[in-house]
């Protein structure tokens, strides 16, 4: 995995598919301050990108998760990646609100996922991770076995790892926040000073200020 971490990695970065502003921190949906942004919805523009994401996010569960009945998609970023996967693996697709819906149906899960269905979810991105989980448990009161998460890039918060552990649900990113410090130094797009500020945020990005 530490290969495939790497080269996802200078790959997001040499698509400018991660953004870094330490001095003018973007603003999350919950409120959150960061110093950096992942832009992974970019790679749906570019064909070859979105090919090796496909690929190797597909390659992960074959190789991993075997038993795999379903693939679910977060919505509504990972709709298009969990698509392309479960085109891949010839498997069936379903994807999943957070929060059922407050009109229609009222779903929160569209599609058939039929009980004792074993699903890998397919995520964009995992941060706080409050979503995946709301969605872990969607699946699992419909009956249904959650064998892991497969992701494009984790933040390894250390908050996010435990709600997971707590979950008992593993999580397989193809890059992280310290392959892609680690590449963006050495490639010059950040420097010492702003590689430790992103540090320090990563650490505790429910309180850090810039």
């Amino acid at each position: 995995m530490k290969v495939l971490q790497e080269m996802t990695a200078v790959r997001l970065l040499q698509l400018k598919a991660i953004k870094f502003q330490p001095k003018s921190p973007f603003v999350w949906a919950n409120g959150w301050t960061s110093p950096m942004y992942c832009d992974d919805r970019k790679v749906l523009s570019y064909p070859k990108m979105r090919d090796f994401i496909r690929l190797e996010l597909a390659r992960v569960i074959a190789e991993m998760y075997p038993e795999t009945d379903i693939i679910a998609g977060v919505a509504t970023n990972a709709i298009a990646h969990g698509v392309l996967v479960a085109e891949q693996l010839s498997l069936p697709f379903v994807y999943v609100h957070p929060q059922p819906k407050d009109h229609g149906l009222e779903n929160q899960i569209e599609g058939d996922l039929r009980p004792r269905q074993r699903v890998v979810i397919v995520e964009n991105q995992v941060n706080t991770g409050e979503n995946i989980l709301k969605v872990i448990e969607a699946i699992r009161n419909n009956g249904c076995q959650v064998l892991g998460i497969v992701t494009i890039f984790d933040y390894c918060f250390a908050s996010t790892k435990k709600k997971l552990e707590k979950a008992d649900v593993p999580i397989t990113a193809l890059t992280n926040i310290d392959s892609t410090l680690r590449h963006a130094a050495a490639m010059g797009i950040i420097d010492s000073e702003q590689q430790e500020t992103i540090q320090q945020w990563q650490r505790n990005p429910a309180k850090w200020e810039k």
